[in-house]
């Protein structure tokens, strides 16, 4: 059903607002990859390439360009914090292309995400505090 449904609305939304390429990246993302990234790369040059002719000047859609981040974190790396700790359950998406971040969770510092086209690497430094996930 959820797939009829993302597939019905694909045909009939306008992308009237940068905000649209963003929202169909999220929902795209775990179902056709290759869409997903059209859409979120979309969503990231909104402002850059100034698609909607003339509204860059009056300032950057930040719901777009934080959205694109948190797409990049929250789906593709699959990053998501909880009570129980951090959980990881990535979209290895092979458009992305090779980048990293570091990021702090729970006092751990530096702990590293990179991509290379297709995989998900992930760095914890050594550290004396409480694990970052559960043991499974």
């Amino acid at each position: 059903m959820w797939r009829t449904t993302v597939n019905y609305y694909l045909t009939r939304t306008g992308h009237g607002s940068t905000l649209s390429s963003l929202v169909h990246g999220w929902v795209l993302a775990r179902q056709k990859g290759p869409d997903a990234w059209r859409y979120w790369e979309e969503a990231l040059l909104s402002d850059v390439a100034d698609i909607q002719g003339g509204t860059t000047g009056e300032g950057i859609h930040l719901g777009a360009m934080a959205g694109t981040l948190d797409l990049v974190e929250r789906v593709v790396a699959g990053l998501e914090a909880g009570p129980d700790g951090l959980r990881i359950d990535p979209v290895p998406l092979r458009e992305v292309p090779r980048c990293s971040f570091t990021f702090c969770y729970r006092g751990h510092r530096d702990i590293r995400v990179q991509f290379l086209p297709g995989r998900l690497g992930i760095r914890v430094p050594h550290s004396r505090l409480n694990p970052l996930c559960p043991c499974v």
